[in-house]
């Protein structure tokens, strides 16, 4: 009875002593597959947002070849531009920069290595830009539905505060209220930041994607701008006001 009992012991003892080993076993092993999961992906070429609706664009227009070729060139400025990206500390500024700047950059540029007609270039950069944002179809049928007077709150407001913080934007307020809300932006991200990379001209092309995003508003909302920097004015006047539903939003840089 003892023997069998200091047996069992023993047995138990030996159990408990490769437990640590089998910790520290799988402990290695988890690591090794993470730091090989890591390697692959860090291995990989790094995509941007746009990449599967614009290569369907450029297929689309150019042909199988000439589409996929211009796609993966895309790719590759996308990523040089992402390695010698400037790096902000403000959440706003980095999603702004590589989520839109930078790929509207890498396409603008490619385009223009591979065709000298710089007015085609940049129609076909737009109409690209604006595929890519019509893609979204959940956010912006989200828009259609909102109440109007949570657009102004959430949409509206809250999006402000948290997209477009001040040390990107110089945003004066004009009004905020239950009925209407305006601002006048005279400094903005897009445009400096393009500007440095010597394009501002692609900074139109951003503005226009406003025009495309809003008019997906609410019944009873109305979305208007007379001006904005990308055109060359002084500021861009945003406004954003309730009134009947037959009223229709506008850009009227868009009219001109």
């Amino acid at each position: 009875m003892a023997l069998s009992q200091s047996t069992s012991e023993t047995r138990g003892q030996g159990a408990g002593a490769r437990e640590p080993i089998l910790s520290v076993v799988a402990s290695l092993l988890a690591g090794a597959v993470g730091g090989f999961l890591a390697a692959q992906r860090l291995g990989q070429p790094l995509r941007y947002p746009q990449a599967q609706v614009w290569e369907r664009e450029l297929v689309e227009r150019h042909g199988h070849v000439k589409g996929t070729i211009l796609a993966q060139r895309v790719q590759t400025r996308y990523a040089q531009l992402y390695a010698e990206r400037p790096r902000f500390s403000e959440r706003a500024l980095r999603m702004h920069l590589e989520r839109h700047i930078l790929p509207g950059l890498a396409l603008y540029r490619t385009l223009l290595a591979a065709h000298a007609n710089k007015p085609a270039v940049l129609k076909e950069t737009a109409r690209l830009l604006e595929a890519s944002l019509l893609a979204q179809r959940d956010s912006l049928d989200l828009l259609k539905v909102l109440p109007a007077a949570l657009f102004l709150r959430v949409a509206g407001r809250l999006t402000i505060q948290r997209d477009f913080p001040a040390v990107g934007w110089e945003i004066e307020g004009i009004e905020d209220s239950p009925a209407r809300l305006a601002f006048n932006v005279h400094h903005c991200f897009y445009q400096e930041v393009l500007a440095a990379y010597e394009a501002p001209e692609l900074t139109a092309l951003f503005c226009h994607l406003d025009n495309v995003r809003f008019t997906k508003l609410p019944p009873g909302l109305l979305w208007e701008r007379t001006q904005t920097l990308g055109h060359g004015d002084p500021m861009c006047d945003f406004c954003w006001r309730r009134v009947a539903p037959t009223e229709v939003s506008h850009d009227r840089n868009d009219e001109a």
